[in-house]
């Protein structure tokens, strides 16, 4: 009776300690300071959605089973040792305090990888709603005469956006920004841009900039390297949820930075015309290829 009563102390601890921590995250998910200015939007739907949703749950499923599955052996012989393990066998010793050690460095241990995980899955989380809703925002761009491609493959890195308008081509980058919270709905959604600096409530931030021009630098190479002429290209940093607040410099900056929610995304098909609907065709074909063939 008292090895099974050892066994089963030892087995409701790791269970309660597991779901403490479990319920740590969520209460510390609730409280978390800052927070996707899309957090409890209405977006619309992409196609796929549901069946995305559905994946997602299903693969949450295989996951319990397949733990069902790989703990079942351990589970039984631990319930088997409960039956046959003499009493006198289970006295603690030296020995049994490294034991416990290794299961509490074995627990913190996969606590500290649900944690990181759990942040990780957060952040991807966001950053594919926020490019969901640039998409869907900029592919009504198309009825205007532009196209729009997603997520097209460069090296080692992707494009988020190309938008081909008849002003120029534009790289988009969109970034999943968190909001602080505490303070008034405005004034934690706006930016300050100067040209050279995102100036959010709570922090300064340049590395997205730099990226989208890195981003379109490389997009006008490509592009000269394949017509053999030379294409405007724009860097483009897309923003949704936020409102941006352009200084003098960041309305000409060699960034333009935007968000796509409303109509803020419409300036892509607007501005004198450089490029044609015959050049519009073969600069989306240059690009084209550097898809997957099915």
């Amino acid at each position: 009776m008292k090895a099974n009563l050892i066994m089963l102390a030892v087995c409701g601890m790791s269970l309660a300690f597991s779901v403490l921590t479990v319920f740590c995250i969520g209460l510390w998910k609730g409280r978390v300071e800052r927070r996707s200015p899309l957090y409890g939007r209405q977006v619309g739907h992409v196609p796929g959605q549901q069946l995305v949703k559905r994946h997602s749950e299903a693969g949450d499923g295989m996951l319990v089973s397949g733990l069902l599955m790989y703990l079942s052996a351990p589970l039984m012989l631990l319930a088997w040792a409960m039956v046959r393990v003499p009493p006198e066998r289970l006295r603690p010793d030296g020995a049994t305090w490294i034991f416990v050690a290794g299961a509490l460095l074995l627990f913190a241990w996969g606590a500290y990888g649900f944690v990181k995980h759990f942040r990780l899955s957060q952040a991807a989380k966001d950053g594919l709603l926020a490019e969901r809703v640039t998409g869907m925002q900029l592919n009504r761009l198309v009825a205007e005469g532009c196209v729009v491609m997603h997520d097209l493959p460069a090296e080692n890195f992707n494009i988020d956006h190309i938008v081909i308008g008849p002003r120029a081509v534009y790289a988009v980058e969109t970034k999943s920004v968190r909001r602080p919270k505490g303070k008034g709905e405005t004034d934690v959604h706006r930016v300050s841009y100067d040209g050279k600096t995102l100036r959010f409530p709570d922090f300064v931030s340049t590395d997205a900039l730099a990226q989208a021009g890195r981003q379109a630098q490389w997009l006008k190479r490509k592009l000269h390297e394949a017509l053999g002429m030379e294409v405007p290209v724009v860097a483009a940093l897309a923003l949704p949820g936020w409102f941006i607040d352009r200084t003098e410099a960041g309305k000409g900056a060699d960034v333009v930075v935007f968000t796509p929610m409303g109509k803020g995304a419409d300036f892509l098909a607007r501005g004198q015309e450089r490029l044609a609907p015959e050049q519009r065709k073969l600069i989306a074909q240059a690009l084209a290829v550097r898809y997957p063939a099915l």
